[in-house]
């Protein structure tokens, strides 16, 4: 018996991606999905403060709600809490793509710095948690 089949590689690349990226599903609201990234997962050295730049995917169902209006903000791990954004997607928009861009660090510090993405519409409410990102200046 053939144990090692090409569906089952599928399955154990799938179950294993999905370890490493799990976004936020929404049920039965108008988002089918939501991720946040970083562009680094750590940083030493002596080039303080860095950049760090948190960017969530916003997957709306389809066809999504006419009218559909939702709103969305950051809250970094510093307690940090970003404006409110209203978004109004078109009939035929899938997806949005936020960003979060925080300058972090001071000579002789570590930080493990973080930023949640809170995505809000009627009575579906969303957060969803970006990788850490472990900072060291020197």
């Amino acid at each position: 018996m053939n144990y090692f089949s090409p569906r089952n590689a599928i399955l154990v690349l799938s179950t294993a991606l999905t370890a490493v990226a799990v976004p936020a599903y929404a049920g039965d609201g108008p988002f089918n999905s939501v991720y946040v990234a970083a562009n680094r997962s750590q940083y030493t050295g002596r080039g303080c403060p860095i950049g760090i730049i948190y960017t969530g995917n916003i997957n709306f169902v389809s066809p999504h709600p006419r009218g559909l209006v939702f709103n969305y903000h950051w809250e970094r791990s510093d307690g940090a809490k970003g404006p409110e954004h209203v978004v109004r997607p078109s009939p035929n928009q899938h997806s949005l793509v936020v960003r979060e861009n925080w300058r972090i660090g001071a000579a002789g510090k570590h930080y493990d710095a973080s930023a949640t993405l809170f995505v809000n519409s009627g009575n579906t409410h969303i957060a969803q948690p970006s990788p850490t990102v472990s900072v060291t200046c020197r």
